[in-house]
C-alpha cells in the first residue's frame, strides 16, 4: 500500500527510474561501492605520496617554520618525480576531500604536488 502511494507521487518519469533501479541495484550498488573504495585508496596513495615528498625536504612537524623558509626549502629540493610515482601501489591519487579519482602518473602528481598546494598541505596540522 505504501510502495503504490509513493509510486504516485514519482509520476510516470519517477517510476521508469524507481523500475530500473530495482531491476539493476545490485549493479548500481556494487559500483558505488567500489568506487568509495577506489576513493579511499587513492586518498592513501596520495598521503603515502606526501610523507615521501616530506622526507625528501627534510619537513620536521614538530618545528614551525614561516611561509618563505618552505618556499626556500621546497625550491631547493629537487624532487625524483618517476620514484615518487612508484612509492604508492595503488594506480589513482585523490586529493583530499575531493572524490574525484586521477591517474597516478607524472604529470598529475606533479599537478598535485605544486609549490602552492605543498605550501599548504606543510602548514596543515
Amino acid at each position: 500500500m505504501i510502495g503504490a502511494f509513493i509510486q504516485s507521487l514519482l509520476g510516470g518519469f519517477g517510476r521508469a527510474i524507481y523500475a530500473f533501479y530495482q531491476a539493476y541495484s545490485l549493479y548500481i550498488n556494487g559500483f558505488i561501492i567500489l568506487y568509495g573504495l577506489s576513493v579511499f585508496l587513492a586518498h592513501r596513495s596520495f598521503y603515502t605520496i606526501f610523507e615521501a615528498i616530506k622526507k625528501e625536504i627534510k619537513f620536521d612537524d614538530k618545528k614551525k617554520m614561516g611561509d618563505e623558509k618552505l618556499s626556500v626549502m621546497i625550491e631547493k629540493t629537487k624532487f625524483d618525480w618517476d620514484a615518487l610515482c612508484k612509492t604508492a601501489w595503488f594506480p589513482f591519487i585523490a586529493l583530499p576531500g575531493k572524490i574525484t579519482i586521477h591517474l597516478r602518473n607524472k604529470a598529475n602528481i606533479q599537478k598535485a604536488f605544486s609549490k602552492e598546494n605543498l605550501l599548504v598541505l606543510l602548514q596543515k596540522k
